[in-house]
């Protein structure tokens, strides 16, 4: 019998098609944040994303990628890149943003308040995982759920 392999990112099956997770706002739970759909191969990741809702109340975060890139299909965002939020940056339709394992952003608004569509193409998760940076500080995403008293889905 074979070994099963863990999914990339969330200890399931290394390979699954279109698994839709939606993903509640941590300070308003009744409304969405993200809606996607999630494609898993050996090689890495492949995300739908309908972004409904900016990060707003939020501190930075991480993603758990060695590399990522993002290429918005419909609307667009300004998001805050650095600890500190000081590199501010605009993505429209037909943009592409770009991620390394040390990228810390936040997305401050979203165009027109609309919800914006982006394909989002994700490497080889680096080992740390999700993450948020507080006061300079990296966060384990349990640990600030957990201190946010966001309840567990």
């Amino acid at each position: 019998m074979r070994e099963r392999r863990p999914n990339l990112v969330d200890g399931e099956w290394r390979w699954s098609f279109a698994r839709r997770q939606i993903i509640h706002d941590l300070f308003r739970p009744e409304e969405v944040y993200i809606d996607r759909w999630r494609f898993d191969t050996p090689l890495g990741s492949v995300f739908l994303h309908r972004i409904a809702l900016p990060d707003a109340g939020r501190d930075p975060h991480t993603h758990p990628f060695s590399w990522s890139w993002s290429l918005i299909l419909k609307g667009g965002y300004t998001e805050h890149r650095g600890a500190d939020g000081s590199d501010v940056r605009t993505y429209r339709a037909g943009r592409v943003n770009r991620f390394d394992v040390d990228t810390i952003h936040r997305i401050d608004r979203l165009t027109c308040d609309r919800p914006v569509w982006t394909l989002f193409v994700a490497g080889k998760p680096h080992g740390r995982g999700w993450g948020f940076v507080v006061d300079g500080e990296y966060q384990d995403h349990q640990r600030y759920l957990a201190e946010h008293k966001v309840p567990a889905r």
